[in-house]
């Protein structure tokens, strides 16, 4: 009988595991595809690299593309639930934040692609990786869920910044400081456990267990906690890293750390926050005050293309995460708006910079005449990551601006008021910035003949078209924008 019960409790948990994965079929493809890359790489080995890039790129485009529809049609069906025994939790603001994840990835590929960039092994692995963590983020509702969603992001990280021998030196400090957050985060949630009894970060023993604990020791255990998330957002002081990686990367994988964890740490923000029975305002509102100075101030004095854009990814990861100030319904919107249209802003810049081969802004001096077309999507791009219009970031920036100040009005906490203040006079540095390189192309005049944007192919010139036609229709039909995620 023992044995027949045994079997039958084995049973039970195994369907309770399994129940709910329909929920999820975007994502297990994303981990299909890992495993299915790993068995056509046998194949490939000895093959020309043309000849592997392109299966690489088939392996990779055809599942992703089932992804983001099935992605589409699970946000559309509104599908919610849990799964893995409470894992993992699906909601409505999780399938609309793994849509737009899945459909910037995509967007990534197409680009590198029309771009003819070579995809090595290491470097698909390294994306797929921190697609699938990125898209399991969102979804973690248990502490030990999301500390696995996290590292196997970090994994994919820690690979692509070690692929270039110029970025060996960089590479080393930043393994070493992630290492150095994921023991912290892991500690932190010992903490909590040990503080609340239970994992589970959504529960009512979750909130009941912070809410009679000792102050002291509450604030050390979600202290060391947010230390994991804020390493992935690039918060200050937890940015040293970013700049020194950054700028040894090429465009596609310097767009997508600067985009994916970032739009998936800031939901687990969105959902933790509520929850929490204290209030962290002012806290939070110092971090962000200090990631805003310390991007914005850090790119002012920048020289170098990549640099500048490296330091202007930590202010923009601190802009996106003032959501978490908002209420969650609002914060949501305004995390999808911005960070759909920041990403598209990216690709655009990124992948011009990138394809010029300047490492200096001084390098495209007299190029809005020598190459008009370039240069003006160029210049539109950098107008979007300002949030000047007619760049639909105009009115996303307005709406996190209107929405701290409705927040302010409500709770009256000085450090929201401050951050506020801080948002617009940092906004207003980025202008500054931002603009050094059309001040370059059309204002000043080239000493020689420039071998930029010379081998720019008619299908690369209509890539940049459609991301600039996205940015300026965006300001025309914000709602379009927004309701396409939702």
């Amino acid at each position: 009988m023992s044995s027949f019960a045994n079997i039958s409790q084995l049973t039970e948990r195994i369907q309770s595991i399994t129940a709910g994965l329909h929920l999820v079929i975007p994502e297990l493809i994303i981990a299909g595809t890992i495993l299915f890359s790993l068995v056509v790489e046998l194949f490939l080995h000895g093959k020309t690299e043309k000849f592997s890039t392109s299966w690489r790129y088939f392996t990779v485009q055809i599942p992703l593309l089932l992804a983001v529809s099935l992605s589409f049609q699970r946000s559309e069906l509104a599908l919610t639930g849990s799964f893995a025994s409470g894992l993992f939790d699906v909601n409505v603001g999780s399938n609309a934040i793994n849509t737009l994840i899945l459909s910037i990835g995509f967007l990534l590929i197409l680009m590198n692609q029309i771009h003819k960039k070579s995809l090595s092994f290491e470097e698909l692995i390294g994306f797929l990786s921190i697609l699938l963590g990125a898209l399991f983020v969102p979804i973690s509702v248990s502490a030990l869920s999301l500390f696995l969603s996290i590292e196997f992001m970090s994994m994919g990280t820690y690979v692509l910044v070690s692929l270039r021998k110029e970025a060996a030196r960089a590479s080393l400090p930043y393994v070493l400081f992630g290492l150095g957050s994921s023991a912290l985060f892991i500690y932190g949630i010992s903490l909590l456990y040990g503080l609340t009894g239970t994992l589970d970060l959504m529960s009512v023993d979750f909130s009941r267990g912070i809410s009679v604990a000792d102050p002291y020791l509450r604030g050390l255990a979600l202290g060391l906690f947010a230390v994991g998330l804020l390493f992935k957002m690039s918060w200050a002081p937890f940015h040293p890293w970013n700049p020194d990686v950054m700028e040894n990367l090429p465009a596609s994988w310097m767009t997508w750390i600067s985009t994916a964890p970032k739009l998936a740490i800031a939901f687990v923000g969105i959902r933790i926050l509520p929850v929490l029975p204290v209030s962290f305002a002012n806290e939070l509102a110092v971090l962000a005050i200090l990631t805003l100075l310390v991007g914005n101030l850090g790119a002012l004095g920048q020289n170098k293309t990549k640099r500048l854009l490296a330091y202007s990814s930590i202010a923009h990861g601190g802009f996106i995460a003032m959501a978490w100030f908002f209420q969650p319904l609002q914060a949501l919107d305004a995390v999808l708006f911005y960070g759909f249209l920041y990403s598209i802003a990216s690709l655009l810049v990124f992948y011009l910079i990138d394809e010029s081969g300047a490492e200096e802004i001084s390098s495209f001096a007299g190029l809005g005449s020598a190459k008009p077309l370039p240069s003006f999507f160029l210049m539109s791009g950098l107008i979007a990551l300002v949030g000047l219009p007619p760049a639909g970031t105009f009115i996303a920036k307005l709406t996190y601006f209107s929405l701290l100040w409705s927040n302010y009005e409500i709770n009256h906490a000085i450090g929201i008021l401050i951050l506020l203040l801080v948002a617009i006079f940092t906004t207003a540095v980025s202008l500054v910035y931002y603009l050094k390189i059309p001040f370059q192309l059309y204002f000043k005049k080239a000493t020689e003949k420039s071998p930029i944007w010379v081998e720019l192919s008619r299908w690369q010139i209509y890539s940049y078209g459609i991301l600039t036609a996205i940015l300026g229709l965006s300001i025309l039909f914000p709602e379009a924008v927004l309701n396409l995620w939702k």
